[in-house]
């Protein structure tokens, strides 16, 4: 094997080492904003406050990955599902009773997050809505008939 010119051992900023037996020098990275590249067109370390993702420097991560500070890199994200339909309005599980309750819906997690440090967004979310039914069947027509019965018997009547 021969080699020609000078050897050199690393590239600049922004560059990347092309060999080959009759050449030894440095090209440089197509990426924007790109440290250290592994070839023309992937980088393998962007500059300071850009996130890299699949060869790529971005200054944040694309929807589905989150960004993993220490690293400066974009892993796969959490993956939660469509929401559900709004619950019934409740309060103290009576959906009567009250004239505000609260009424709640859900997501599940489809997939899990590359790391244990990265958090999913929320899978149940609440809000205030109006009970359908102030008064509920049955307790307030009871009590209404012992009034009724009550009063019609004249029990609290003196003698």
């Amino acid at each position: 094997m021969r080699q020609y010119g000078e050897c050199l051992h690393s590239c600049p900023s922004g560059y990347y080492g092309l060999r080959t037996p009759d050449m030894n020098r440095c090209s440089r990275c197509r990426i924007e904003n790109c440290d250290s590249c592994f070839s023309r067109d992937f980088c393998t370390k962007c500059k300071s406050g850009f996130y890299s993702h699949r060869g790529r420097c971005f200054r944040g991560c694309p929807a589905g990955f989150a960004a993993l500070e220490e690293l400066m890199e974009c892993v796969e994200g959490c993956e939660v599902g469509q929401w559900s339909e709004w619950g019934t309005c409740s309060r103290n599980n009576k959906t009567c009773g009250f004239k505000w309750g609260l009424e709640t819906r859900t997501r599940q997690i489809v997939k899990k997050p590359a790391k244990d440090t990265i958090l999913c967004p929320t899978i149940a979310e609440s809000r205030r809505c109006k009970m359908a039914m102030r008064h509920c069947p049955g307790v307030y027509d009871t009590a209404k008939k012992i009034q009724t019965i009550l009063t019609s018997d004249n029990i609290w009547s003196s003698p």
